[in-house]
């Protein structure tokens, strides 16, 4: 390759390099960003809150936290953590706990448990 030649196609295969790094890199995480890779994680996903032992209602679930209680995520588990910690984290009030069951491309169920400070 002419040095000419090399200028032209380096920064197509840098980013392409880029693309590629980053595509194996989010298969290995639970996050995406930025690639071009299709949504290779679909979470099914159930968000219950309890205050002082009761469950709140659907309603009060979706009002807070912008989603259905109960439904189909096309992206990583992550995203629903990082949901539930960013409102709680601006919340003036908070349930004394927010359990999140998933399920991640039809694996067996798992949970993530929020739980105030008090």
């Amino acid at each position: 390759m002419t040095s000419l030649s090399l200028k032209k196609w380096l920064p197509g295969i840098l980013f392409l390099s880029a693309q590629i790094i980053n595509t194996l890199y989010e298969l290995t995480r639970d996050t995406r960003t930025i690639s071009w890779a299709p949504h290779t994680t679909q979470v099914f996903y159930r968000i219950d809150a309890f205050q002082d032992g009761a469950a709140w209602e659907r309603q009060a679930i979706e009002a807070r936290y912008g989603l259905a209680q109960t439904q189909w995520e096309a992206h990583a588990p992550g995203n629903l953590r990082r949901l539930v910690y960013s409102v709680e984290a601006q919340a003036l009030t908070h349930p004394d706990s927010v359990k999140i069951s998933y399920r991640r491309n039809g694996a067996p169920e798992q949970t993530y448990l929020w739980k105030a400070s008090r």
